[in-house]
């Protein structure tokens, strides 16, 4: 038995999809047991999944809908899980019919913990576009590479043991991150973790519809909530190798923070140029944030291209001195022990 755990909020946009995906799976039906985790939405992302699963030939499904956070809802479904194996499937992931066979014969296969896929992003214009982009990420997978251990996973698509189920727990203080944190402590309890290269899923993002990017549309409070953790997690699940290249893979790998710190020294450009009379140097940080805004609102939309830029300054800027600071010090302390 596999439980496929499903934590949402108003994903009305694609539920559909992604229980289809499921329901196209060539593992057995009679061995999946769908538990749906809602936080309460409001879109009717609760009925359109109860009409699809009605419909569906699993063992049997189920829905908690309460108010919660994404680490608060994966701990339901660690509680809850039924069988010997929790799949963490989120809403918003797409994979191909054989990805859940692949993913326990690769878990079996490889007596680990935890196996999890290959996870891709893209962002689409139209629902439409899912399957050509679902082919192109079948294409991606790579299907006699071995399975690789690794830090930690992302619980897009994840397979976990009951064993690790019942020991780990994610921290609701880690409205992100909660899934690097979770493969970290993990880890220091002996639990291994590996990627199957040859399953590839899609997490798909639309640049103009809400609820589609969990970053732009959490709230403020729960952005910043657990900052400097989340900051710290990330950097410390990163498999550092000593040198100049391995901090360039990681700013270039991570490219939105370089860009965050850079507000900093165009604040102060723009400071100087207004006392010292110069419009050049005062328009330093207006023509930058400027930029920047434009971008966003021809992608995502007056509303939401305006409040990603203020995310940007409010969650984006302390996000990335933190995890500079989480660099340097992790850094630092890998280079004493070589």
């Amino acid at each position: 038995m596999v439980t496929v755990g499903i934590v949402a909020l108003n994903r009305a946009w694609i539920i559909d999809k992604v229980l289809l995906s499921i329901q196209s799976q060539t593992y057995p039906h009679d061995k999946l047991f769908v538990l749906f985790v809602d936080g309460e939405s409001r879109d009717g992302t609760v009925e359109l999944a109860k009409q699809r699963l009605s419909k569906g030939d699993f063992n049997s499904y189920q829905f908690v809908v309460q108010k919660c956070n994404i680490p608060e809802g994966r701990n339901i479904c660690l509680e809850k899980m039924q069988g010997e194996l929790l799949l963490f499937w989120d809403s918003d992931i797409i994979v191909a019919p054989d990805a859940v066979s692949k993913l326990v014969e690769a878990l079996e296969t490889q007596r680990v913990d935890l196996m999890t896929a290959v996870v891709k992003q893209v962002t689409v214009s139209s629902i439409d576009e899912i399957a050509s982009r679902l082919q192109e990420a079948v294409m991606l997978e790579q299907q006699d590479a071995p399975c690789v251990e690794i830090n930690a996973a992302m619980m897009g698509q994840s397979l976990l043991s009951k064993k690790i189920a019942s020991t780990v727990s994610f921290d609701p203080q880690l409205t992100i991150q909660e899934d690097t944190d979770f493969c970290l402590r993990a880890k220091e309890q002996g639990f291994k973790i590996m990627v199957d290269p040859g399953v590839v899923a899609l997490d798909v993002n639309m640049y103009t519809m809400a609820h589609s990017d969990i970053c732009i549309d959490m709230s403020l409070k729960d952005a910043l909530k657990g900052i400097r953790k989340k900051s710290k997690v990330q950097v410390y699940a990163y498999n550092f190798a000593s040198g100049l290249k391995s901090s360039l893979n990681f700013f270039s790998q991570y490219k939105r923070y370089i860009f965050y710190l850079l507000y900093l020294p165009a604040v102060v450009l723009t400071v100087y140029g207004i006392f010292a009379q110069n419009i050049y140097l005062a328009l330093v940080f207006p023509v930058y944030a400027l930029l920047y805004t434009v971008l966003q609102v021809r992608r995502r939309g007056v509303k939401r291209g305006l409040k990603t830029f203020l995310l940007s300054l409010i969650v984006g800027v302390p996000n990335a001195l933190w995890v500079t600071y989480y660099w340097i010090k992790y850094a630092s302390k890998s280079r004493k022990k070589l």
